[in-house]
């Protein structure tokens, strides 16, 4: 019966351990080639290093085991070593990490050592009894995961409303995609009493097998053609959107390192490198800092090594199908700014001028002082077919501590022209504006005109009164007056059929300019007025509500009459969209 047992052993040891070499030399290649080239964990201690020591051979499990004695040293990885010393190839090398896991109970990850750290790394097997068993190449290309030795085991409380494919992804931090039906298997393996794993219980137990490098379980990639144009471009894109976003922080403002290589020191001693070329890092004004992994290469389980060690770092992973906008909408949240206000939402300045402002995104850095809002930055997204800024009201805007970014920026940006900033003044009083809106109008009228307003030859007398402005409205005699004609003369001049308008009390410009526009029946728009910053839809623009009385002069000009005295950057901006400003502030 024994002999049977060894036969049957023999046999399959080669199905199950000759993948294992396959891949795990595959493994420590590609670990040799992206992971050292992309990031490093180097955990380093003061301690003096000390000097390799001689090998010796060791007795674990009823075996001979042949071992170094080793120290190590900055830069060192544990596959590295294994490749150095050939084990890689070796077809006990399933064997060996259980044995080297016995030789080194306190090295519990195998993906951090440090410096100075001593392991015991096991070269050679050799049974007490008898010659090794060697195992033969096999035609699997993948790791059967029940092949693997002291599989470490996590034990989780089933909790209401938990599915177990997301209970793994989320304890392990590992997308969907990396659980492969191999884990599953043994998922299930593990879990006999669990027929089905989309069935399980609150208050169930269920063992997870621990996620960990050497539990390789992908297909092993065989050497691929020459990349295509279309398999070229994802590497294109990424290179892109990391100019852009260099692009877009410089002018933002803020520090975006992208060469060189970044030390983070551990709190616990040691740091972490990164090269900038594959994880820039955005060092914000506001003492924060965002790690950019371009390529979605750092494990997220590094990533909370960082951040759990720094409150003010986090780590923003982009994929492939990550364009500008989408790589955006990632990094801002995370930045630490005050508020962040998303594409379609307003924000409203309240003032004279009504400013509303929306854009694809809209940055507070800080919390708002006393008065105002503090310093705002406002970023669109364009592109040739984008209509811009006007350059005036962008000027405008940044006198108001507002940094308008429209990305890219404009090959051919026009810069801020005020020669067009002219405006007419309305005077020193009501009759000089009221003379102004004649003039502009090019209605006829006389000064100071006296206009008989009774006159009898029964009784042989006669009654004028002396008119500020005589004009004619639809071939009728009108009177303006200004000088307070008093209430019983201006019954007197209606009675007889002269109309009269009113101004001696009036003290609003404003409003004297509706009532003369009015009395001479021209058309006019008193209320306030909103003008698009520039000619796009409404979700990604500027909305500026002037208070303003709106009408035509006598060729068809476009004028526009304020109480406000308007910056020359909105006349300017004004005078571009065919309107001359008429100031009503009475000097």
């Amino acid at each position: 019966m024994g002999r049977k047992l060894i036969s049957r052993f023999k046999a399959t040891i080669p199905y199950a351990i000759a993948p294992l070499l396959v891949v795990l030399f595959a493994f420590g290649q590609a670990f040799a080639q992206t992971g050292e080239e992309t990031y490093s964990i180097s955990l380093v201690q003061t301690a003096e290093v000390d000097k390799h020591q001689n090998k010796e051979v060791r007795e674990v499990d009823n075996r001979k085991v042949l071992a170094e004695n080793y120290t190590v040293k900055k830069g060192d990885h544990l596959w590295q070593l294994f490749r150095e010393r050939e084990m890689l190839q070796k077809r006990d090398l399933l064997e060996l990490i259980a044995v080297l896991k016995r030789l080194n109970p306190s090295l519990t990850n195998l993906d951090l050592i440090y410096p100075g750290q001593r392991v015991v790394i096991p070269l050679t097997l050799t049974p007490l009894k008898g010659l090794p068993v060697l195992a033969q190449a096999g035609p699997e290309t993948t790791l059967p995961l029940e092949a693997l030795k002291d599989l470490d085991l996590e034990n989780y409380t089933v909790r209401s409303g938990d599915a177990l494919i997301r209970v793994v992804r989320e304890h392990f931090h590992v997308s969907e995609q990396d659980i492969s039906e191999q884990y599953l298997q043994m998922l299930k393996r593990v879990n006999p009493a669990i027929e089905d794993l989309n069935r399980i219980y609150p208050g169930q137990i269920v063992k997870l097998p621990v996620f960990s490098s050497y539990m390789v379980h992908a297909p092993i990639e065989h050497e691929k053609p020459p990349a295509t144009p279309a398999e070229k471009k994802p590497a294109v894109q990424v290179a892109n959107i990391s100019r852009q976003l260099t692009e877009i922080f410089s002018l933002i403002g803020e520090e975006w390192l992208n060469t060189g290589e970044h030390f983070i020191p551990l709190k616990s001693g040691g740091q972490i490198n990164l090269k900038a070329d594959s994880f820039p890092v955005l060092n914000l004004s506001n003492g924060n800092r965002v790690i950019v992994d371009l390529h979605d290469q750092l494990p997220e389980r590094m990533a909370q090594v960082i951040t759990s060690n720094w409150d003010n770092y986090r780590v923003v992973h982009l994929n492939k199908e990550d364009d500008l906008k989408k790589a955006l909408d990632k990094i801002f949240p995370v930045c630490g700014y005050y508020r962040v206000y998303k594409q379609g939402e307003p924000l409203d300045l309240v003032g004279d001028i009504r400013i509303r402002m929306t854009a694809d995104w809209i940055i507070q850095p800080l919390p708002p002082p006393d008065k105002g809002l503090g310093p705002m930055i406002l970023i669109t997204l364009t592109d040739k077919g984008t209509a811009r800024m006007s350059p005036e009201i962008r000027s405008f805007l940044e006198g108001m501590d507002l940094k308008v970014i429209e990305y890219p920026p404009s090959e051919h940006s026009k810069p801020v022209s005020l020669a067009n900033a002219e405006t007419l003044n309305a005077g020193h009083d009501i009759p000089g504006l009221a003379e102004m809106v004649l003039n502009l109008r090019g209605q006829a009228f006389s000064r100071n005109v006296e206009v008989p307003v009774y006159q009898s030859q029964k009784t042989q007398f006669s009654m004028l009164v002396t008119a500020d402005f005589f004009l004619y409205i639809g071939g009728k005699e009108a009177i303006i007056d200004c000088s307070g004609l008093g209430e019983e003369t201006l019954s007197l001049l209606r009675d007889q059929g002269i109309p009269v308008l009113s101004l001696h009390d009036e003290k609003d410009p404003s409003l004297a300019v509706s009532r003369v526009l009015e009395f001479i029946g021209v058309q006019f728009d008193s209320n306030p007025h909103p003008f698009m910053a520039a000619s796009r839809g409404e979700t990604r623009n500027i909305e500026m509500t002037i208070p303003g009385i709106v009408f035509q002069d006598d060729h068809g000009q476009n004028i526009f009459a304020s109480r406000l005295k308007l910056p020359d950057q909105i006349v300017g901006f004004l005078s571009e969209r065919g309107y001359k400003v008429l100031n009503l502030a009475l000097s």
